[in-house]
């Protein structure tokens, strides 16, 4: 089953946005060292604008910075909605294979945006229903195509910009829902592989999780498993 990012980023996006109007913004998000719920919803709404600035822009012309959100707490519920709610507006008026500025180099269209935009809104529902104390999920086809993202998009990025470091190892994923499996790193040495439910491959991946997980298998070398996958494969 393919991902449909569009509804996928109204769908959680709508949670998120009730989450705020509903809770204690002053909430710790645990997966989100140091923000409060309310700093979740002043960042998440900040980058669905600056994604929705980057669909009108030329491919050669990043937007400006991410505007910073209210100062107080207690108007982030609103804002947060008014900036999910334009965001989904453009990605629903533009031809999804407009040129315009992404953060890949290989897809400079709007298409990428919706689908960035999707994995974004569940990474953070994510967060902010952990921090009120539910049990959090991301859909199997979501954190599939999630994990490619990261793999084939971000990663790459991360070392291009000498935000993370290259290994001469390689580090299998194999998730449960498809027969075959991912590879994070170049090297020709496979040190080990990690199996369990693409969610939780998709939360390590994102350091939300780790690999004490009790969804996750190890096999192999555990401790240079470990030192591959501990680095900023993200942002």
């Amino acid at each position: 089953m393919s991902l449909d990012p569009l509804s996928v980023c109204a769908a959680e996006a709508n949670i998120l946005a009730t989450l705020l109007a509903t809770s204690d913004l002053t909430a710790p998000v645990p997966s989100c060292p140091g923000w409060s719920l309310a700093d979740l919803g002043r960042h998440t709404g900040g980058v669905h604008a600056w994604a929705r600035d980057a669909v009108g822009h030329e491919p050669g012309t990043p937007p400006g910075a991410e505007p910073p959100g209210p100062a107080e707490d207690a108007t982030v519920a609103a804002w947060y909605r008014t900036q999910a709610d334009d965001l989904l507006t453009a990605l629903v008026a533009v031809d999804p294979g407009r040129p315009c500025w992404t953060l890949d180099r290989a897809d400079r269209t709007a298409g990428f945006w919706l689908r960035r935009q999707a994995h974004e809104t569940t990474m953070h529902r994510w967060d902010a229903e952990r921090a009120v104390g539910r049990d959090a999920h991301i859909d199997p086809t979501v954190a599939l195509d999630g994990i490619d993202e990261v793999l084939r998009m971000f990663l790459p990025r991360q070392l291009r910009l000498g935000r993370t470091s290259a290994t001469e190892d390689t580090v299998h994923l194999r998730p449960q829902e498809m027969a075959t499996s991912h590879s994070v790193g170049n090297g020709a040495a496979s040190v080990g592989t990690v199996s369990g439910p693409a969610e939780a491959l998709l939360l390590l991946l994102w350091r939300r999780t780790t690999l004490d997980d009790p969804r996750l298998t190890v096999s192999g070398d555990r401790s240079a498993v470990d030192a591959c996958l501990d680095r900023p494969l993200t942002p």
